[in-house]
């Protein structure tokens, strides 16, 4: 029996693994832009959000003050607004074109 032609091999499946665990620099390079604001900053992240093109060619560091003892829902709302993807900032992240990366609560 073989597998149908929409699901992915295991070459494929170890393709795309390892594709997500890359730490090596992309082949092109490109501008990461910050954005900060204050903690009524949302609307502003909103509104930019949801004019910039998925191909905008960039990625997006966005930086906002929020309070350091409570749970931040900012990425899953911005996610929602955007048609790239949105993600919480890490340690040793790779940085990837055409994304948008939120800082956590208590960043420096």
């Amino acid at each position: 029996m073989t597998a149908s032609s929409t699901e992915p091999s295991r070459e494929e499946d170890r393709t795309t693994r390892d594709e997500a665990n890359d730490l090596s620099p992309p082949a092109s390079p490109f501008p990461v832009v910050g954005v900060g604001a204050s903690a009524g900053g949302f609307e502003a992240f909103t509104q930019l959000l949801q004019n910039l093109p998925s191909d905008c060619g960039m990625a997006l560091v966005l930086i906002q003050h929020l309070d350091p003892h409570h749970a931040s829902s900012l990425t899953d709302l911005l996610a929602k607004t955007s048609n790239m993807p949105v993600q919480e900032a890490k340690d040793l992240m790779p940085v990837r074109i055409n994304n948008v990366y939120v800082i956590p609560p208590n960043s420096t």
